[in-house]
């Protein structure tokens, strides 16, 4: 037997994410916070991976690394200084 509560719900969920202004402010931000939080925590695990790999004398993979940490380290700034995304 089919759950339509379930289905309905999904449904909102669904057309809340289309309409903007169904979304809560402060869902938001928490959703935003917990994705910078994340990043940052993915930017520090390539760091320490990169430059152990560049004391270990893997430069190749090190430089590798350490460009990809670079990189996502540009982009979260980036975001964190964007303007309000609408």
């Amino acid at each position: 037997m089919a759950d339509y509560q379930w289905r309905e719900k999904m449904r909102n969920v669904e057309r809340s994410t289309k309409e903007k202004s169904q979304v809560p402010e402060r869902a938001k931000s928490l959703g935003f916070g917990c994705f910078t939080i994340g990043m940052l925590l993915v930017v520090l695990l390539f760091a320490f991976i990169s430059f152990g790999l560049l004391s270990q004398n893997y430069w190749i993979t090190g430089g590798f690394s350490l460009i990809f940490t670079i990189g996502l380290a540009f982009i979260s700034i980036q975001l964190l200084r964007a303007d309000k995304l609408q």
